[in-house]
């Protein structure tokens, strides 16, 4: 289930949200970030920018149609990566919607559809390891029980582009319960 985070909406726009969010599958939380860090989509009065997260700010002050905020949310749920601000990761500048890794200095780093995809999941849970079978359900949409090397291979890869040394990852970690992007900024030699 999708998890949406309302931050300062306000409550007739977050009763309305509620129920028809609600009524089509998705878990909605109102208020802060501590509250909803795992989020999926943040929609907020006003604008908020959160690493990982595909945010939708919205002014209250202006009237919006209901109709047209429901299919701009159908929109993020199918392409989040498209509302996604750009999140530092090592050295490097994770740009997901022009699908790269920038370098301060040299050629940025090109990224498959599933790579950013990958990225961009971990980036949003970047807390804790995330497990091999979310990634599959999440990244590939596959039902559980699957028996697949697909991730493993896309990590691989993925880490032969990213990584200074692929067989001592320091930015796409293998971690007890999944793998995780450490988002820490560091200096590039």
């Amino acid at each position: 289930m999708k998890k949406i985070l309302l931050l300062q909406v306000p409550v007739p726009v977050k009763e309305a949200l509620r129920e028809q969010l609600g009524a089509a599958g998705f878990e909605v939380v109102c208020g802060d970030m501590a509250e909803g860090a795992d989020a999926d989509i943040v929609i907020a009065n006003g604008a908020v920018a959160i690493p990982g997260r595909p945010v939708l700010s919205l002014s209250f002050a202006q009237k919006h149609r209901l109709g047209a905020l429901l299919r701009q949310i159908g929109r993020m749920v199918a392409e989040p990566v498209l509302y996604m601000e750009d999140i530092p990761v090592g050295g490097l500048l994770f740009k997901p919607r022009e699908k790269v890794l920038a370098r301060a200095a040299g050629e940025d780093i090109s990224l498959t559809d599933r790579e950013v995809d990958i990225l961009a999941f971990l980036a949003r849970h970047a807390a804790a390891p995330v497990s091999r079978d979310a990634l599959l359900k999440n990244v590939w949409r596959y039902g559980d029980g699957v028996d697949t090397h697909t991730l493993e291979t896309h990590i691989y890869r993925l880490r032969q582009k990213i990584e200074e040394s692929a067989e001592a990852p320091r930015l796409l970690l293998t971690e007890a319960g999944g793998y995780r992007l450490h988002l820490e900024v560091r200096e590039r030699r």
